[in-house]
């Protein structure tokens, strides 16, 4: 049985909830916390998420189809293997700017093709073999993010942050850079996407 049997919270407090595959289904929560909470490969069904915080939860594998995010952020969580594409941002719901904030989560093959993630902030996420192919970055945040293994593939990265970051492999050729931020050394691995030979 679900823990949420109304159809909307406000400024509530979830803490310690541990409730896995736990279903929701159109459920609406403003400016909700949750804290510590255990929702690994749970859906959540057309729910909307707005001005709410989970901090310290483990929401590996969990499936969000049609739901909605605004103005939400994800601090110290695990979203291992979620796939957010399933979710509601069609509608500019969700991954447009100020809409969802990660930071220091686990974001580990998490899936964000062709999503508009302008001014997202992945700020300290471990992303290994996170697949962003065909996604708007414009303005995003990834300072000292683990990137090893990501996918960055036709992706538009205007004035993105990379400073700090580290294993990413981002092609020159094969995505757009105007103005973004990038670190040394990390940064040499940029040329290896160069048809250049270097010289000691």
């Amino acid at each position: 049985m679900s823990p949420f049997d109304q159809p909307s919270y406000a400024e509530r407090t979830f803490k310690d909830v541990h409730d896995p595959a736990v279903q929701v289904e159109e459920v609406t929560f403003h400016s909700c916390t949750f804290q510590d909470c255990h929702f690994a490969e749970s859906v959540w069904r057309q729910c909307r998420f707005e001005k709410c915080t989970f901090s310290g939860c483990d929401l590996s594998l969990v499936k969000l189809p049609k739901s909605r995010f605004k103005k939400t952020r994800f601090k110290d969580c695990r979203l291992v293997g979620v796939n957010w594409c399933d979710a509601d941002w069609e509608s500019g719901s969700l991954l447009s700017p100020q809409r969802v904030d990660f930071e220091d989560c686990a974001l580990d093959h998490a899936l964000f093709i062709g999503l508009g993630l302008k001014d997202t902030g992945f700020k300290g996420c471990r992303a290994r073999g996170a697949d962003f192919e065909g996604a708007d970055l414009t303005r995003s945040n990834f300072h000292g993010a683990d990137l090893e293994g990501a996918r960055f593939l036709g992706c538009d990265l205007t004035e993105a942050d990379f400073t700090g970051a580290n294993g990413y492999a981002i092609s020159a050729a094969h995505n757009t850079l105007h103005k973004t931020k990038f670190s040394l050394p990390e940064a040499l691995s940029l040329l290896h996407s160069l048809d250049i030979t270097l010289e000691d």
